[in-house]
C-alpha cells in the first residue's frame, strides 16, 4: 500500500485530477458514440421493415394483378372455345347438308343412268342439260367444301395460338408466383 501511495505522492494532484477528468471524459464520448450507433442501427432496421413491407405489397399487387389476368385469359379461353363450339356445330349442319347434296346427286346420276340403259344409251351422258346441271351442283359443293375447310384450318390454327399463350401464361404464372405472406408479420 505504501508503495501505491509513493506513486500518488511522485505526481502532483492537479496531474491527477486531470487524468480522472480525461478518463471521464474518454468514458462520455465513448458512451456517446456508442449510443449513436445504436440509434442508427434501430433506425437502419426500421427503415429495412419498411423496405420489405413495401416490398410484400408490391408483389402481393403484382399477383393480384396477375391473377386477374389469369382470370380475364380464362374467360376469353371459354368464350373462344364456346364461339369454336357453335362454329363447329354449323360447320357440322353444312357438313350434313353437302353429304345430303352429294347423295342426292349420286341418286340423280343412277337414276339418269337406269332412264339413259332403259332407253338404250349407254350413259347419262346422252342427257347433257341434266348433266350439266347435276356438273354445276357438284361443283358449289365443292366450293362449299374448300370454304369450310379454309375456315376449318382457320378454326385449328387459332387453337393453335390460344394453346401457346395459355402455356405462355401458365410458364410466367409459375415463374412470378410469390408465396402467400404469413400472419405473424415475420418476413418469410
Amino acid at each position: 500500500m505504501s508503495a501505491i501511495a509513493g506513486l500518488f505522492a511522485l505526481l502532483p494532484g492537479w496531474l491527477w485530477a486531470g487524468l480522472l477528468a480525461a478518463s471521464v471524459l474518454n468514458g462520455c464520448w465513448v458512451e456517446h458514440q456508442r449510443d449513436g450507433a445504436k440509434n442508427d442501427l434501430h433506425e437502419l432496421q426500421a427503415a429495412t421493415a419498411k423496405a420489405e413491407s413495401a416490398r410484400m405489397q408490391v408483389a402481393l399487387l403484382a399477383n393480384a394483378n396477375f391473377r386477374k389476368f389469369e382470370h380475364q385469359q380464362a374467360a376469353a379461353a371459354a368464350e373462344l372455345e364456346h364461339a369454336n363450339q357453335v362454329r363447329k356445330q354449323a360447320a357440322e349442319g353444312v357438313d350434313r347438308s353437302n353429304r345430303d347434296d352429294v347423295d342426292r346427286l349420286r341418286r340423280d346420276v343412277a337414276r339418269l343412268d337406269a332412264v339413259a340403259r332403259s332407253g338404250g344409251l349407254p350413259s347419262a351422258a346422252a342427257y347433257p342439260r341434266e348433266l350439266a346441271a347435276s356438273r354445276r351442283a357438284a361443283e358449289n359443293a365443292r366450293r362449299l367444301f374448300l370454304a369450310c375447310t379454309a375456315e376449318y384450318q382457320d378454326l385449328a390454327s387459332g387453337a393453335q395460338r390460344d394453346a401457346i399463350d395459355l402455356g405462355t401464361g401458365v410458364s410466367y404464372s409459375e415463374l412470378v408466383q410469390t408465396p402467400a405472406p404469413k400472419g405473424d408479420g415475420a418476413p418469410p
